[in-house]
């Protein structure tokens, strides 16, 4: 039998390269995904008794430095024209860190921007080609480790709680965290484990939320021990650099058996 012969007039459409369109759909889907986040936490101030009065739609001038920062974030993010590992993190992170730290906000909004950084990290959009991400994982740790609210109900404090909790296990979790300093380190786990003491007077949720969250913090400390570097092989450096090298490692190995000793707590329980 004669076999069918396919004549091949029409030319295979050439693909253009995808490139360009997938850093422009990332842009515009990260750049919606902090829009939302920014009217999440707008809206539940405009919710808000206390801070209703200061939301006025009709003139910029009269509004809270805080909800002028946030709407002011939101103008400025779709007209991005750079990538986005090019710009800097504290333009789109410090509008909700001011929230977490004032100390004027009620537990719902303080949680609602809690909720906005800990998207932001975990997905990703900070990792080690990000311009600055180490000055924004610094700010994000001072930020939430200070982080300041009115107490409204016990419900609603313990959300707040679980949440700082969250953002500062994603701190560690994140592509990112390798930049923060053996102090930023220490800092997250005694806040935590502060915490961990507060919870033992609230709620049977937060309590093993916050030990959990220790757990978790263990893992990734100790997972991170292949970063710290050897005293002995920093020996052909000059003096200054030892010296750096073993205060740092003294830090790392006292911080180390400090948590020996809070395991062995947290196992008692």
């Amino acid at each position: 039998m004669g076999r069918l012969k396919l004549h091949s007039g029409i030319k295979a459409i050439e693909e253009e390269p995808e490139d360009c369109e997938t850093t422009s759909s990332n842009k515009a889907a990260l750049a919606c995904m902090i829009n939302s986040e920014i009217g999440a936490v707008l809206a539940v101030m405009r919710r808000n008794v206390r801070w209703g009065s200061r939301y006025v739609s009709g003139d910029d001038q009269l509004e809270h430095s805080l909800i002028q920062s946030l709407k002011a974030l939101r103008k400025q993010i779709f007209s991005w024209q750079h990538p986005w590992h090019t710009i800097n993190p504290a333009v789109y992170l410090q509008p909700f860190l001011d929230v977490v730290r004032s100390n004027e906000t009620g537990a719902p909004i303080t949680g609602v921007a809690l909720s906005s950084v800990h998207k932001i990290l975990t997905l990703d959009v900070l990792d080690l080609d990000t311009v600055n991400v180490e000055d924004a994982m610094h700010l994000v740790v001072d930020a939430v480790t200070s982080c300041r609210f009115e107490v409204i109900d016990p419900v609603s404090e313990e959300v707040v709680l679980m949440k700082i909790l969250q953002v500062l296990l994603a701190c560690m979790k994140s592509k990112a965290s390798v930049v923060l300093s053996n102090q930023h380190v220490c800092t997250i786990v005694n806040t935590c484990f502060r915490v961990v003491h507060q919870a033992g007077t609230k709620g049977e949720l937060l309590q093993r939320i916050a030990r959990q969250t220790m757990y978790e913090l263990v893992r990734c400390i100790f997972a991170h021990l292949q970063d710290v570097n050897d005293i002995e092989g920093s020996l052909v450096k000059g003096t200054s650099s030892i010296k750096q090298e073993v205060c740092n490692n003294l830090s790392v190995s006292s911080f180390l058996c400090t948590w020996v000793q809070l395991s062995s707590f947290l196992c008692s329980y």
